[in-house]
């Protein structure tokens, strides 16, 4: 039996979500602050001191939860992606509840601004499992057990042939890169870049035009039809035995940019939208291939035979050429 380790760098990395989407709720309210109010917008160091309480509470309910799951002996990715939910779920609420933010969230939004911390915490806990490692609850009986009858040590660890595990987790995450790139990048950088933040209009951009709503509504719309795609391509580069990151990449870029192709030849008014398909299709099959991990191959099927006069030799000339059957 195994468990997660502690670990203050896989417990870095599984904030890394959670830091980036509220940043993100962060900017939304300093904008609508902006236009609604702009002489009441908190000072810096105001804005700073929330957002790392929001981030130390975000941190110590993770690493409680680990806690709780190290004491239940459960080390599965999965049980620790819907722990890092639970968790960002409750800090949020305490967040809502003790008025720990800068504005409240509108009237019937706050159901739906509290799914982006839900997921960014599921992906922070799936982060965790994933870099924090394993250790064994007792290193003695592992011992013990990997020896055969003979007194013989067997081997820790498996040297056969591996294959790229089929990762629901993994899936999930790369179907969200659609989301991000399609709704962070056109109406959030590139309003920056042009205009930076001292402009009232970017201000209104980040208040009216991209909420976090918009969000929501893209993720529902992309992640089923991402999944599939994600799906398909992890398969076709199974079925091509690829297990490197380039090589999904590669694989995901290519089918990315055929489907886009189809529909261009369909709906014209698509085929600007080819090249950033294709990058979007490289982005997901790496970031896959990254949290999928390994599997030992299957064995072969086993053959069952209900009559041994069928059996025939290795040598036999029927396992090297077809036979023709004259029948009446």
């Amino acid at each position: 039996m195994y468990l997660v380790k502690n670990s203050p760098r896989a417990l870095f990395a599984a904030l890394i979500p959670l830091a980036i989407v509220e940043a993100v709720l962060l900017v939304y309210a300093l904008a609508g602050g902006q236009v609604k109010d702009p002489v009441g917008v908190p000072a810096p160091d105001q804005i700073l001191v929330l957002y790392a309480g929001r981030m130390a509470m975000n941190a110590t309910l993770l690493f409680a939860g680990h806690i709780v799951l190290r004491q239940w002996t459960v080390s599965s990715r999965l049980a620790y992606g819907l722990m890092g939910g639970v968790m960002a779920a409750v800090s949020y609420g305490i967040a809502i509840r003790n008025h720990i933010q800068l504005t409240a969230p509108g009237d019937g939004t706050v159901m739906t601004i509290g799914l982006l911390p839900t997921i960014a915490g599921m992906i922070g806990g799936f982060l965790y499992g994933q870099f924090a490692g394993l250790s064994p609850v007792a290193r003695a009986a592992v011992d013990a057990s990997a020896a055969d009858a003979s007194g013989k040590r067997l081997p820790l660890a498996f040297n056969g042939p591996v294959r790229v595990r089929t990762s629901f987790a993994g899936i999930i995450i790369a179907a969200l890169i659609p989301t991000v790139l399609a709704t962070l990048l056109p109406y959030t950088l590139v309003p920056l870049l042009m205009n930076g933040f001292g402009d009232k209009s970017t201000a209104h951009i980040f208040a009216a035009v991209i909420p976090a709503q918009t969000f929501m509504v893209m993720m529902v719309i992309s992640v089923i039809p991402s999944s599939i795609f994600m799906l398909c391509v992890h398969h076709a580069a199974r079925a091509m035995s690829r297990r490197n990151a380039w090589e999904y990449a590669a694989i995901g870029g290519v089918a990315a940019f055929a489907c886009m192709l189809l529909l261009a030849f369909a709906v014209p008014l698509l085929a600007f939208l080819v090249v950033p398909a294709a990058f979007c299709g490289a982005v997901m099959g790496a970031i896959y291939r990254r949290f999928a991990g390994l599997e030992p191959m299957p064995l072969p099927e086993a053959v069952i035979a209900t009559d041994p006069n069928t059996l025939v030799d290795a040598d036999h000339p029927s396992r090297h050429q077809h036979g023709v059957i004259l029948s009446n």
